[in-house]
């Protein structure tokens, strides 16, 4: 029997069966070479076939490599060095607001981190290992029900008597003897707190971690200031971890318009909408960054919003992206509430410069 907490709902990667093949299988296909001309001169079953493949395409594969993914992958790959080491191991946090990108560079890190340990071991399948480890911090979270997540990815029984000490002492030796060489913990926020319960989370987590030769990645949100601000476990986690930060682009210098201009480009071109001509949707850079405001999980819905309903539409000869397409597109909530915060705070600036004069 589980208790309450074990048996709260889990998300999509929080299964050993789901999140390896889902690994395994992903790559991120580049757009079919195909000009106007050339989609009109098909049959109408070859243009559906077409049209079917570049929406799959695009609901389930445009990957934007920005530079701070980059970073966490270095980063990633660089703590992947020193795991095998007695003492001296290091991990990463990523850390970012939402809709920053957390989960997809979290996924990228995990794709990366199966292919490492594939290469080193060929045979990983045959030999039962499990190279890399996904779990999700309840909202409340002790050490045991985070225990009992373990164990749920692995899909190895438990009940709600088996204590703390029980549970970890199975994770860790499954982890081990399975090899496990990545280590995911997402929605880290909800241990980091200077709490009894809490510090009993985190020290399970550091025990968990230091009996095991493998990469822990921390994901979550405002972890630099959530564990500094608890001076003992989660100053350490701290110490021991490189800090890579996800915000939204910004659009104050030159060089912050640059980068988001290469990040529209790279949309536009994987989108590979037939009469879009090319660079044109960098003439919506900013108004695209006043809808989203820097928000690379908010733009790439807008635009992919965009680009499947011209491609349901059927009618290839107006597949490019205008400004009215772009504004009868919903964002989520959150996008929604910054952009009227900053249109009602540049409203209140003109009213204030008007009675100014």
């Amino acid at each position: 029997m589980t208790s309450p907490i074990d048996s709260e709902p889990i998300g999509h990667f929080d299964r050993e069966s789901t999140l390896l093949p889902l690994l395994e299988a992903h790559e991120t296909p580049q757009p079919e070479a195909m000009t106007l001309s050339q989609f009109q001169s098909l049959s109408k079953q070859e243009r559906a076939a077409f049209d079917g493949r570049r929406l799959d395409r695009i609901v389930g594969s445009i990957d934007i490599k920005t530079p701070v993914m980059n970073e966490l992958l270095l980063e990633v790959r660089r703590a992947a060095l020193r795991a095998n080491r007695a003492v001296g191991r290091t991990g990463v946090v990523l850390s970012g607001p939402p809709t920053a990108g957390k989960t997809t560079a979290a996924f990228h890190a995990m794709v990366e981190g199966l292919q490492r340990h594939q290469r080193l071991n060929p045979e990983w399948k045959n030999l039962g290992h499990c190279p890399v480890v996904y779990v999700e911090t309840p909202s409340s979270c002790t050490a045991k029900n985070l225990m009992g997540r373990f164990l749920t990815f692995l899909d190895l029984p438990f009940t709600s008597h088996m204590t703390v000490e029980e549970r970890t002492k199975v994770v860790t030796e499954q982890l081990v003897r399975r090899r496990t060489s990545l280590i995911v913990i997402d929605e880290m926020q909800n241990m980091a707190f200077n709490s009894r319960g809490h510090s009993e989370t985190q020290q399970a987590t550091k025990n968990l971690m230091n009996a095991i030769p493998a990469v822990p990645l921390y994901v979550g949100f405002n972890l630099e200031k959530k564990l500094h601000s608890d001076a003992g476990l989660g100053a350490q986690f701290a110490s021991r971890s490189s800090l890579v930060s996800l915000g939204h682009f910004g659009n104050r210098t030159a060089e912050e318009e640059r980068l988001w201009a290469r990040v529209v480009y790279s949309f536009e071109k994987q989108l590979g909408l037939l009469a879009q001509e090319p660079k044109s949707l960098l003439t919506h850079c900013p108004y695209l960054w006043d809808r989203t405001r820097g928000s690379i999980g908010a733009l790439s819905r807008l635009l992919t919003t965009v680009a499947l309903d011209l491609i349901a539409a059927g009618d290839p000869e107006t597949e490019f992206i205008t400004r009215e397409h772009l504004d009868s597109v919903k964002l989520d909530l959150t996008s929604e509430r910054a952009l009227l915060r900053a249109e009602e705070n540049a409203a209140g600036a003109r009213k204030k410069s008007a009675r100014a004069a």
